[in-house]
């Protein structure tokens, strides 16, 4: 039998145990012999081993955590076991180095200590790193060596004052070894990193202007203002600002830089950082300008309350005021003028507007803004104040009708505006656009649309009101227009309304002018002339026409008492009809008389002779100026009393 080699595993779940297949060992005991002709066997102790007897189950995990185990293998021929021998090894499992995928870059901001500025050079130590690198697991068990290489052949030595070769990064890669066997290590790397300083304005003189009432030579200051010319520009560094320069360099007892007064102190420092935590301090010097503005300077920009809502407010382009405000101090200088709605922003520069769009403005009619004159180079504060009113004309405003009626059929009518809240001209045009009065009233003959604007003594004007002139006339009608049903038990007059004009009409019929009514028909009326009225309800006037109603009388009592004393078709007469003949005949068909349309009637005489009691036939014959003829036959009763 060939003496085994004694197994080792590296753990890389750390707990001490791991499983073992003895391929390896198999091969080294067999030594070439055939494998079909011996068999291999492992136990716990020699016993076991010469006995044949609880050979171990593969694969084997080992019975200790982390310790020394030795076991027995056994070989012997298949076909007589009792050919054997047996040899001991030992195994054990190592704890495996565990360093992290990835662990955190090693990184220093460039101290500046060869002279120049940001060489991308530093000492680093090394062995900060040694707490990642071995994640938990116990540095009296493990060794951590470091290499500039990659092939790990260029050990460091000088780990606790590393300068790195390569400039701004280099990759460092390391190796963790068992210190108990130098087969369990693991290797991988990070990368130490040099951040450059922030390039700053290490000096800045912060000039404001002594515009808060008080001359005397203290105001408040935002300090935020002096950022830009402090980071020049640089808008990835964070500012801020400490009473002196050691507290900036610990970063401890910041200051409120918004409002902070040169009472409180002349200089301030500015500890200025990059996204990296490098930093520098720059000296603040705060200082109040003694410049300023034209005494009782005002500009003002004028407006009318022009848009679609009466409310005394406006859109303003301030910017239009920067050149005349900036020709109020010495020439040859970057200056920018700024616009605020208070002093305080102002003099802070809070809330600055934006004036690259126009203002709207928000205290209704008149609002004052203050002005900020600055240098664009250092901030420097050349004048402020309230110097520019922005005013907001009153749009005028007045009442007028929305319509009126004119009546074709008389003289034009006169329109005026009803009131107004102030006093104005007036200018009227008609749907053309030609103007038809310049007064507060106008004369109009015509039906259409007319347009009123008014105009203040200030040049504004008004939204343009309309009135809508509405055309009426009185009625035009004739007997063309009427239809009439006489004769019958139920005589009505209808008035067709097709021809009678453009008008509101209402009707009434004889002297009920009180009775006017909207539906153009009358029903069971008597026979007779009667006269039918129609009214425009917009008061343009009254219209009249005569209507006949032919009746016939079914009896008539010639006793000379004035009353039904002769017989006559009613609703006759020469105005309607060009000729009427009308004939009476006894029961018996005897002729009696013949009336006259323009006689009283038949009197109940006979050549000279009054006639019984009786009834009477009588045929008619009326004409009318058109030629119609109408005939009619009937009878009635003739009483004596």
């Amino acid at each position: 039998i060939t003496k085994p080699s004694d197994l080792v595993i590296c753990d890389d779940d750390n707990d001490g145990f791991s499983e073992f297949d003895f391929s390896t060992s198999n091969l080294e005991v067999l030594n070439g012999q055939d494998a079909t002709l011996f068999e291999v066997l492992y136990f716990e102790n020699q016993m076991d081993a010469d006995n044949n007897e609880n050979a171990l189950v593969l694969p084997y995990t080992n019975s200790g955590s982390f310790t020394e185990e030795t076991l027995f293998v056994r070989i012997h021929n298949i076909h007589n076991p009792i050919c054997y021998e047996t040899e001991s090894f030992t195994l054990q499992v190592f704890e495996a180095p565990t360093p992290p995928a990835t662990i955190t870059n090693l990184s220093i901001c460039d101290s500046n200590d060869t002279g120049t500025d940001s060489d991308g050079f530093e000492v680093f130590d090394l062995t900060i790193q040694e707490s990642d690198i071995l994640n938990g697991q116990s540095a009296t068990d493990f060794t951590i060596t470091y290499f500039e290489d990659a092939a790990l052949t260029l050990p460091i030595t000088n780990v606790n004052n590393y300068k790195n070769t390569l400039q701004d990064s280099q990759p460092i890669y390391y190796q963790v070894t068992n210190n108990y066997n130098a087969v369990c290590s693991a290797s991988a790397s990070f990368n130490l990193e040099v951040f450059s300083l922030p390039t700053i304005n290490d000096n800045f003189t912060f000039k404001q202007c002594d515009e808060d009432g008080n001359p005397d030579g203290f105001t408040d200051f935002n300090l935020t203002e002096a950022n830009d010319y402090l980071t020049l520009g640089d808008n990835s560094l964070t500012v801020t600002y400490y009473l002196d320069a050691l507290e900036a360099e610990n970063a401890s007892n910041t200051v409120n830089p918004s409002p902070f007064s040169n009472n409180t102190a002349a200089v301030v420092y500015a500890r200025i950082e990059n996204t990296n935590g490098c930093f520098r301090v720059a000296q603040v010097d705060l200082l109040v300008s003694s410049t300023s503005f034209p005494l009782n300077y005002l500009k003002t920009n004028n407006t009318c309350d022009d848009d679609d809502i009466i409310d005394g407010l406006h859109l303003f382009d301030l910017a239009a005021n920067d050149a005349e405000i900036m020709a109020l101090f010495p020439s040859g200088q970057n200056l920018q003028v700024k616009y605020y709605t208070n002093l305080e922003n102002a003099q802070l520069e809070e809330n600055e507007i934006d004036k690259s769009t126009p203002y709207f403005s928000e205290t209704p009619y008149s609002q004052t803004l203050y002005v900020r004159v600055e240098s664009e180079d250092n901030g420097e504060c050349f004048g402020l104040g309230p110097y520019l009113e922005l005013i907001v004309q009153s749009r005028p405003e007045f009442d007028l009708d929305a319509s009126a009626i004119y009546c074709q059929n008389l003289p034009p009518i006169t329109v005026s505006i009803n009131s107004s809240n102030g006093n104005y001209t007036y200018s009227w045009s008609n749907e053309s656009g030609v103007e038809i009065s310049d007064q507060s009233f106008a004369i109009i003959d015509s039906e259409g649309i007319y347009t009123v604007i008014a105009t203040s003594s200030a040049g504004c004007e008004s939204f343009p009101q309309e009135i809508t002139i509405e055309p009426s006339i009185v009625a035009t009608v004739s007997n063309d227009d009427i239809t009439v049903v006489d004769d019958s038990v139920n005589n009505s007059i209808t008035i067709s309304t097709e021809n009678l004009g453009i008008g509101d009409y209402e009707f009434a019929l004889d002297s009920n002018f009180n009775l006017f009514q909207d539906e153009p028909y009358f029903e069971n009326i008597s026979a007779g002339i009667h006269t039918v009225f129609i009214q425009d309800k917009n008061n343009c006037g009254i219209s009249s026409v005569k209507v006949s109603i032919i009746g016939y009388p079914k009896f008539f009592t010639p006793n000379n008492d004035g009353y039904n004393d002769t017989w006559n078709i009613v609703g006759v007469n020469s105005s309607f009809y060009q000729s009427a003949t009308i004939k009476i005949f006894d029961r018996f068909g005897k002729f009696i008389s013949e009336i006259n349309l323009f006689s009283n009637g038949w009197d109940g005489y006979y050549n000279g002779k009054s006639l019984p009691s009786s009834d009477y036939w009588f045929s008619a014959e009326l004409v009318d100026f058109d030629g119609v003829i109408k005939n009619r036959k009937g009878h009635f009763s003739l009483i004596r009393k």
